[in-house]
This record gives structure tokens, C-alpha cells and sequence, in this order.
């Protein structure tokens, strides 16, 4: 290997004290916004350059290393690799775009507009005209204010219900095209004594996907609905589909269709109860099949996905998942801009999407995906399944975990739908106020 890998197993505390020197790329003098120029491979030598890049632990995958090899292989560049505990990893890297000790690259959530502290007018390098940009199949998922700020070097994660054919078959259940087919087969696979859907609902963020497309069917009727959100001209409790998101929650645990105790499901738990027939529902993404089919093989054949039929929602979530970042402060920016270039031809890209075994968000990709992630990417494609963004990356001055957190507690009864949707307007209007969002 011709690039380290450090994995940060400290406190938090001790690491913030550290002032993070890791990473020590700030105070250099910005690189300009929009800046489209590309490095050319073959130019002035690179040999003595190393490039930082941090990410969470789960972020990590084997393909992105052998992506930096074949780039050191071809220009000298280096990579020194610096992975953060998954349970840590947003507190520090919420705390690095605060101080502004960045790495060369840094991958974090898509969601530059829930995480309000990435600022990237301010923080990061404007990459929308740069090359690899009119190769994606859909860019607009991937802007925020109308500019890319992030290269898509991650699966095209898609979400959506999780069908365990085998257990549908077995009791003559139909795959569900409509939230009153979905509810008839969870009638069907209670009255067997299979719970009808696995939740998760321990884990509050799987409680908050199921809120991801509340907003999708209003936004059909009303394109201005974000911006309106944005300037307190509309609150989220006024929106049928978010209330009755929740509702759907709370009515799918009071007839038991979560089980006997879904706050005591975990994601984790999920796999074992999918592939083991107890749950004839799950909560999947299309990236998720490789990680159950190794854990328990032959599963990956049981699985069939269909969209998050809940609210009025009837869409399959197309999630923005991770984005590779520039920040301004970077002392190698047209460097790491050369090197997503690089990521972005052609063959690299199948070779990456290949490994790792995951729809691309890029045009023309060959890649061997498993059958149900490729049998679902053909469904969009022809139309017969439409996605949506979540609405926690089209409006700004979200709270996700407080929502998720309000999401458990209209679950086990704690609120109702429609005093959790109003709660949320107060929590994204102390946040809207604090960001300086009109109106609030």
C-alpha cells in the first residue's frame, strides 16, 4: 500500500483537544468558488503530495482503496486515509467545519441543507461546472441552491420496503402496488403470525426514513412548497402528508403490525428477522442486500422492493447518501479536483460501482448489482416506480433528530400526529431563526 490509513479510536474530547492535527489544512488562503479548471494527470509531478481525506468508519469501502491506488499508481499522489468512529464521526466532523480544520477531502452527508453547519457557500468549493458533473443521470438530486458542492462517489442508495417474496409466496400474499394492497398483506401475514412489518424503531433515524417522502405529493402540487417552508409562509403541521405519515405510524403499532414491541427492534435486528422468515416486511436499500446476503446467504433472492407506502406517499426514496467535499481552505484543491476527474472516467467508474457492488448515480455504468437492487433500478427507469428526495434535503432548517425522536413518541402514544407535525414547526423555527432564513 503506498497510502496510510489511521483509524480514530479516542475520546472525542481528547481528539477535539488535539485541535484536530490530523487534518491541519486551515488558514490557507481559499481556493476560488466555481473554478473549473482540472489538473491534467500528466502535468508537473505530484510524487511528494499527499492528500488527507476523513470519513466515518462506515463510509469505508474496500473499492474507494483500490480507486487511491490506481490514482497514486498513475500520478505519485498519495492518500493518507483518517477514519472516525462511526459513533463520534458527525460530532467531529461537525466540529471541523466549525474550526475549519479540514482534510484535503472530506466525506459527509449529502444533505448539505439539513446539516445547516456545512455552509458550503461559505465553506466549501463550488464543483457544478466541473467535468464529471454532466455525467449524472439526475444532478439536480445532487444540488443544493443550485450548485453541486459534492462529488457522488457513493451508491445511489435506494429505499423502500423490503419484501420477503418467500414468506409472501408461502402464505399466497401479492406484491403490494398500493398502500391498501400493503395493508392487506400485513392483515394477511398477522393473522399467521408473521410480523407484518420490521421497523427497527430503537434506531430513531429509521423511524425518521419512513418520514423521508411526507412532503412528495404536496410538493407535486405546489413546486414553491420548500421555498415556502423556508420563509414561514407554510409550516409542516399544515401538510396532509406529513400528518398523516405519522398517523400511519401510530396506526401500523396500534394494530400490531410492528410487532410486539417494535421500540426494542433495532436495524441491526432486522437481518435475522428477514432472513429467517419472521417478518415479511422490512425497511431496505438497495446497498443493504450485499450486507444481509453475507451475513445470511441466499437471502438476497427473497428480496423485492417496493415503494414507501405511507402517508400519501407512493414513491421510492431516492437518497443522496455520501458526497466527497473540497473544502475552500484546502491547499490542494485543483489537485483533489484532478483526482475526481480521474474517479470519473469511465472505466474507473465501472471498476468502483463493480466493487462496490451498488447502483451508480452516473451515466452508463456497467456493474454487476445484485438482482433485487438491479430489478428495482429497471422499474424507475421505465417509469413504472417514481422516487422522491426527502424533504430533509430540499428544505433548509431541519432538526432530523429531533423528528425522529418526536416519530418514537407518536409511535408508543406519547403524542398525537398532530401535536408532534406542530412541535416540529417550533423546533425548525428556533433553527430557521438562527440561521437567518426570511420570515422567521
Amino acid at each position: 500500500m503506498k497510502y496510510g490509513k489511521k483509524l480514530l479510536t479516542m475520546s472525542l474530547a481528547v481528539m477535539m483537544s488535539m485541535a484536530f492535527v490530523l487534518t491541519g489544512c486551515g488558514g490557507e488562503k481559499p481556493a476560488e468558488s466555481g473554478s473549473s479548471t482540472s489538473t491534467d494527470t500528466t502535468s508537473a509531478p505530484k510524487k511528494n503530495v499527499t492528500l488527507s481525506i476523513v470519513m466515518a468508519k462506515g463510509w469505508e469501502k474496500p473499492a474507494m482503496h483500490e480507486l487511491f491506488q490506481k490514482y497514486t499508481d498513475k500520478t505519485g499522489v498519495q492518500f493518507d486515509v483518517q477514519v472516525l468512529p462511526d459513533d463520534k464521526a458527525s460530532e467531529i466532523i461537525k466540529t471541523k467545519f466549525a474550526t475549519n480544520e479540514f482534510p484535503d477531502i472530506m466525506v459527509n452527508s449529502a444533505s448539505v441543507l439539513e446539516l445547516n453547519y456545512m455552509m458550503p457557500e461559505q465553506k466549501l468549493v463550488d464543483l457544478t461546472n466541473e467535468p464529471w458533473v454532466d455525467k449524472l443521470i439526475n444532478k439536480e438530486d445532487f444540488m443544493a441552491e443550485g450548485k453541486v458542492w459534492g462529488l457522488p462517489l457513493w451508491g445511489q442508495d435506494l429505499w423502500g420496503f423490503a419484501v420477503n417474496t418467500e414468506v409472501f409466496q408461502k402464505y399466497n400474499i401479492p406484491i403490494p402496488n398500493s398502500k391498501d394492497e400493503l395493508l392487506k398483506a400485513f392483515d394477511t401475514l398477522k393473522q399467521n403470525n408473521i410480523q407484518p412489518l420490521y421497523l427497527g424503531s430503537k434506531d430513531p433515524w429509521m423511524v425518521g426514513q419512513m418520514t423521508s417522502g411526507s412532503l412528495w405529493a404536496a410538493i407535486q402540487k405546489d413546486p414553491e412548497l420548500p421555498k415556502k417552508l423556508e420563509t414561514n409562509q407554510a409550516k409542516y403541521s399544515e401538510i396532509p402528508g406529513f400528518v398523516s405519515c405519522l398517523a400511519d405510524l401510530k396506526s401500523f403499532n396500534d394494530k400490531g403490525y410492528l410487532g410486539p414491541n417494535t421500540m426494542a427492534n433495532t436495524w441491526d435486528g432486522q437481518f435475522a428477522a428477514f432472513a429467517e422468515g419472521k417478518a415479511g416486511v422490512g425497511v431496505g436499500l438497495t446497498s443493504w442486500v450485499n450486507e444481509i446476503e453475507k451475513k445470511y446467504p441466499g437471502t438476497a433472492d427473497k428480496i423485492e422492493f417496493i415503494p414507501f407506502y405511507i402517508g400519501d406517499n407512493t414513491t421510492i426514496f431516492a437518497g443522496t447518501s455520501g458526497q466527497w467535499y473540497i473544502p475552500k481552505t484546502g491547499k490542494n484543491v485543483d489537485i483533489v479536483k484532478d483526482f475526481f476527474n480521474f474517479a470519473a472516467e469511465q472505466d474507473n467508474l465501472n471498476a468502483y460501482y463493480s466493487n462496490l457492488q451498488s447502483i451508480s448515480p452516473f451515466k452508463d455504468v456497467k456493474a454487476q448489482i445484485p438482482s433485487a437492487a438491479q430489478k428495482l433500478s429497471d422499474k424507475i427507469n421505465s417509469g413504472e416506480y417514481l422516487t422522491h428526495r426527502s424533504h430533509n434535503s430540499l428544505v433548509k432548517g431541519q432538526d432530523y433528530d429531533g423528528l425522529c425522536k418526536l416519530g418514537q413518541e407518536v409511535i408508543i402514544g406519547g403524542k398525537t400526529p398532530e401535536a408532534a407535525a406542530k412541535e416540529y414547526d417550533t423546533m425548525r423555527a428556533k433553527i430557521a431563526k438562527s440561521i437567518g432564513l426570511e420570515g422567521f
